[in-house]
């Protein structure tokens, strides 16, 4: 099997995609199942229903999305535009929900739209990345864990409506108390909640201890601009959309997650966008990103294999140095 630029690749030469993998599924499967990322490519489609039938071949059983971090649509069963950020922003790593209390084992990626430039999806090996994380710095956040606090309706982000795809406080409430999420309602139709989670994880089949939190996406240094200090001085500390706190409660120091963010950059590995690809990662050994991007950009996104905190066990914290 080809490699490009150390993602394992399987040729379609023109073959339908769902076709292809309905007789290459065992391949992309062992694929995955050696490396956790691979991509298809070369293969003919005609959109949504093209994936559908690309994933039907590769056994997902599409995940709903809940408890959102993003705007997206959905466009077909179980199929989601991938997040409608403008095309100027990047988008940092991450390992998709890993704030949550639950998320999918596996994504697939799907090029409906390639972007004039730009607009890839990088991917990272999130094992790796944890090894070239400062020692300090991984003893702090497994130690002391990470606080997740969104805040929705205010204007800016997404309304709860949307995150929790709900139509009441009621439903709201019912999958706050059911997934373990601490929630309360503010004045004018807002809502705020905390989880605190790890930041670490030990895969659930290979038993790899991983880097997996959302401490890049959510951290405010990641805002760009002084999109920052302009929220802040709006809603408040505790009032922004998405932040990231340790555990305690405490900030994390900037220039910590900038040592981090320096980590993934060493360790990224990217491709630029063709029609019709096809790459599918395992969300706990990969994380991916964004790339800011010029023209029409169409990439569409499945989730499947749900994976929660209680199917994990947790990772043995080394000894102290």
């Amino acid at each position: 099997m080809n490699v490009l630029n150390g993602i394992p690749l399987v040729e379609a030469d023109g073959a339908e995609l769902g076709d292809f993998l309905r007789t290459r599924a065992p391949s992309v499967e062992a694929a995955l199942a050696e490396s956790g990322a691979v991509l298809v490519r070369g293969a003919s489609g005609d959109g949504v229903g093209g994936f559908q039938r690309a994933l039907d071949a590769l056994g997902f059983a599409p995940l709903e999305y809940t408890e959102r971090s993003t705007p997206r649509s959905e466009v077909g069963d179980g199929v989601f535009t991938s997040t409608e950020y403008p095309s100027r922003e990047v988008i940092p790593q991450h390992c998709e929900s890993s704030y949550a209390g639950a998320w999918p084992g596996r994504l697939a990626f799907h090029c409906a739209v390639p972007a004039e430039s730009g607009g890839a999806t990088p991917i990272t090996d999130v094992a790796r990345v944890l090894e070239d994380i400062p020692p300090e710095i991984v003893e702090a956040v497994d130690r002391r864990g990470l606080r997740y606090v969104r805040n929705y309706g205010s204007g800016i982000g997404l309304d709860w409506r949307e995150a929790f795809q709900a139509g009441s406080r009621e439903e709201v409430d019912r999958f706050c108390r059911l997934a373990g999420l601490e929630h309360r309602w503010l004045d004018d139709d807002c809502l705020r909640t905390t989880r605190r989670a790890p930041g670490l994880a030990v895969h659930p089949r290979t038993g790899r201890r991983i880097w997996f939190n959302h401490l890049l996406l959510f951290h405010q240094s990641s805002l760009p601009g002084t999109l920052r200090t302009d929220l802040v001085g709006l809603f408040g500390e505790d009032g922004l959309p998405n932040d990231v706190l340790f555990g305690d409660g405490e900030p994390v120091p900037d220039d910590m997650v900038a040592a981090v963010r320096d980590a993934f950059d060493r360790r990224v590995q990217r491709f630029d966008w063709r029609l019709h690809d096809l790459m599918v990662i395992d969300n706990m050994r990969w994380s991916h990103g964004r790339e800011a991007f010029t023209g029409d950009r169409r990439v569409l996104v499945s989730m499947s294999d749900l994976i929660t905190r209680a199917d994990l066990t947790q990772p043995d914290r080394p000894a102290p140095r």
